[in-house]
């Protein structure tokens, strides 16, 4: 699970816009809140599929699309047993850690 989460990770980062040098964690922060959403919806029932049904279509083909494919994926790796902020939490970590290489 863990190399997956990274390598979701990794393909985001490096296809994703270019972020502030002043704030070097926005983005990181953007996938983490999404995955913690798209979690809380996973363990209310939703399906993958609903969830990237949802998506507005406008954004389609962008960067933020491809945040929120990531989100959702990532959503659905983690055990139920975990909290949103558990998810949250280890989203973020792991993508600061992978921001620094």
């Amino acid at each position: 699970m863990k190399h997956y989460i990274k390598t979701l990770l990794l393909l985001v980062l490096y296809s994703a816009a270019v972020v502030a040098e002043d704030e070097p964690d926005k983005q990181c922060l953007q996938i983490s809140s999404l995955t913690g959403d798209y979690f809380a919806q996973r363990l209310e029932g939703k399906t993958m599929g609903e969830m990237q049904q949802a998506t507005p279509p406008e954004f389609m083909h962008t960067e933020f699309f491809r945040m929120i494919d990531l989100a959702i994926n990532l959503a659905f790796t983690f055990p139920e047993s975990q909290t949103e902020e558990q998810v949250e939490q280890a989203v973020y970590d792991n993508c600061l850690q992978h921001k620094e290489h």
